[in-house]
């Protein structure tokens, strides 16, 4: 059953999945929400506000497992949202995207991730802006989707298994996001995936999925005629200039479109920003733990290891790889900047990119440095492991990075509770651990990212056994071990808001603090930017303030629309714009845009702050990063003595300089 789009550029309408119930209905959206939220994050912004089913008297009862704060995600009644924006189903380029919108199960807030592959496109394409699920099942299932119908399946035979495996059952279905066995478990680092590697990575939303007890979504369209666009020949036009561009960045030897992030190592230690060793460095330099600041140190900080930041690059990997080809995962997308090993199996070459086979993809740079630097790791061969485990298993990759490598800090300060080991036993054979084995929690063990996720990720998040504890992610995990021992693990944390770090430590950057603390996400490197290098931050970002906003609002449109992050440079604001009123009617400005922009950013912000307010937490504290990034000193490299900003004064100042601009009151509230 084909259903018919209601307006130029949007089919109008959500399927409303009732877990509790087991039942699915189309829900219509008014025109107007769709025109003043953009579709993708900000439609998923306003129907989460608008359509919230949280039954907060029940929810705001509910303890976190491990840290005994209020667990509101946890709720059957918390709403989650797969959401697609107005370029899915067209000819824009890089827009194979779509966006998950719930509470993270991480940090209990506001949390939008993406998504890359081609379920977005296809969603659309069958009649859907997306799904609006809320309830939860009491036992597994999963949902089917056929162009306008829908079913929910008891999905028992798919409990246990990974990602990969799921999507080889059900590949007669369509396009298919699923989580594995971290999401099942409620492991809040889990990632719901589609297409073997494109995750939505940040803030726990595969547990949300499995809170819900919804193991897979599978989608088919049977056509296309039913997509609605104001202007094709506009739009055409749009996507023209677009593509030439592209096309001109390729030939003039982009070497992300050669790269992709994988590059990033090289980059990112020299200016002093890679994570290493638990973010205890950044430049690929593991130090001395016993000098640093934490332990009382107050002088210079030796190196121990060094580790070769271009062995971790993709530059090495392709020269290791000299089979390994670029190739595209996300439709339409002239970049692709993925890339894959084409090895011999059976016997047989592998012509076209391998899909669910281990040590054939090029990790990102996010994964290179969070499962490779930051556990003391050198080679991107190796990282290829611990991506492989994260895919399979439904995890974070950033987040699994900040999980194994606080552990191993806290083993080099022999901060661990009496009765936790120092080691763990291999859960199968593996390099050059056999099962049962001792596997020492240290820094540059190429085997422990693959074995350890394991165990992770068959566990549930509570008290007692180090995986079950550490199982509620970083951060939750220091609150337990300094509750329990005294020692001062939360300092060894590197977040805001309780999202880890991603792989660009702030003090190596003047003004990137104030962009990961202003962040209704938390600790994210994609909700803002800078348009020229900044420096170190031992000036004041004060100058940057409205430079920050201003990219947090065009930020806001490209996740909106939704376009991919790395296809930004090639897509200028006038092409953008040029597309969305095409595909729309709209005669939108771009001022316009900014605007529902703004209203977007103040939406979600004024969600945790009514979160905050239950629970009696200021804004303007829960905007502060973690102690390590304000107060450890960077002990090698370009940015050696840096923290976050100039001093506390110069912290205070630049977030009433960003509250002023922004309209909000001093403590932070709009």
């Amino acid at each position: 059953m084909q259903l018919p789009w209601q307006f130029d550029g949007f089919p109008g309408r959500v399927l409303w999945v009732d877990m509790t119930k087991k039942e699915v209905q189309p829900r219509d959206i008014p025109h107007e929400w769709l025109m003043e939220s953009m579709g993708g994050k900000g439609l998923a912004t306003r129907l989460l506000i608008e359509w919230d089913t949280t039954d907060y008297s029940e929810a705001t009862s509910l303890q976190h497992p491990v840290t005994k704060n209020v667990d509101t995600a946890r709720h059957p009644s918390s709403p989650l949202l797969f959401i697609t924006g107005p370029y899915q189903a067209s000819k824009v380029g890089s827009s194979g995207r779509a966006v998950v919108v719930t509470r993270s199960p991480l940090t209990d807030l506001y949390i939008d991730t993406y998504i890359g592959g081609n379920i977005g496109h296809v969603l659309r394409e069958a009649g859907w802006d997306g799904l609006f699920i809320t309830g939860a099942s009491d036992s597994l299932m999963r949902l089917e989707i056929l162009d306008g119908s829908a079913v929910l399946h008891d999905a028992a035979e798919l409990k246990g298994l990974t990602t990969w495996d799921v999507e080889k059952k059900l590949d007669h279905l369509g396009e298919c996001l699923s989580i594995g066995p971290a999401g099942e478990n409620g492991v809040r680092i889990a990632s719901p995936l589609t297409a073997g590697r494109r995750a939505a990575g940040r803030g726990g939303t595969g547990a949300a999925f499995g809170f819900k007890g919804l193991k897979a979504v599978t989608v088919k369209s049977t056509s296309k005629e039913n997509i609605r666009f104001a202007s094709e020949a506009s739009l055409n036009s749009a996507v023209k200039v677009q593509r030439q561009e592209m096309g001109l960045r390729r030939r003039s030897g982009d070497p992300f479109y050669s790269f992709g992030t994988s590059r990033g190592p090289i980059y990112a230690s020299e200016n002093g920003r890679m994570p290493t060793a638990n973010y205890s460095s950044t430049n690929a330099m593991i130090p001395e733990f016993s000098q640093l600041k934490v332990r009382g140190g107050t002088t210079t900080v030796d190196v121990r290891t060094e580790l070769n930041a271009h062995e971790l690059s993709g530059e090495h990997w392709h020269e290791s790889l000299p089979d390994a080809k670029q190739s595209a995962c996300c439709a339409p997308c002239p970049i692709a900047c993925e890339a894959a090993d084409r090895p011999t199996v059976d016997g047989i070459k592998l012509r076209k990119r391998p899909v669910h086979l281990d040590r054939v993809d090029r990790p990102e740079y996010e994964t290179l440095a969070m499962l490779g630097s930051n556990l003391g790791l050198t080679s991107s061969l190796d990282v290829m492991d611990g991506n492989d485990a994260c895919n399979r298993l439904g995890i974070d990759t950033i987040s699994a990075g900040a999980a194994l490598s606080i552990v191993c800090e806290l083993v080099e300060h022999n901060w661990l509770p009496e009765d936790w080991s120092d080691h763990f036993h291999a859960p199968f054979d593996f390099g050059r651990y056999k099962k049962g084995d001792v596997v020492p929690w240290q820094f540059g063990i190429p085997e422990l990212p693959p074995l350890a996720l394991a165990m992770l990720a068959h566990s549930q998040p509570g008290e007692g056994d180090l995986f079950s504890v550490l199982a509620a992610g970083a951060v939750a995990f220091s609150s337990y071990v300094e509750e329990t021992t005294g020692h001062p693990a939360t300092r060894l944390t590197a977040h805001c808001k309780g999202l880890d770090l991603p792989a660009w430590d702030p003090r190596g950057k003047r003004g990137n603090a104030m962009a990961y603390m202003t962040a209704n996400v938390g600790a994210s490197h994609m909700r803002a930017g800078y348009k020229e290098p900044t420096g170190l931050p031992n000036e004041s970002a004060l100058d940057l303030m409205g430079e920050l906003i201003e990219s947090q609002n065009s930020i806001v449109i490209r996740d909106s629309m939704i376009l991919c992050a790395f296809a930004k440079g090639a897509t200028p604001d006038s092409v953008m714009l040029d597309a969305w009123n095409a595909i729309t009617g709209d005669s939108a400005t771009w001022n316009d845009l900014m605007q529902r922009a703004s209203n977007q950013w103040n939406l979600a912000r004024t969600w945790n702050v009514e979160h905050w307010d239950r629970i009696g937490v200021i804004p303007r504290d829960a905007d502060l990063l973690s102690w390590r990034l304000r107060n450890e000193p960077i002990p090698a490299g370009i940015a050696t003595g840096m923290v976050s900003f100039v001093d506390e004064d110069d912290e205070k100042a630049c977030l009433k300089e960003y509250y002023l601009l922004r309209g909000w009151s001093s403590n932070g509230v709009p």
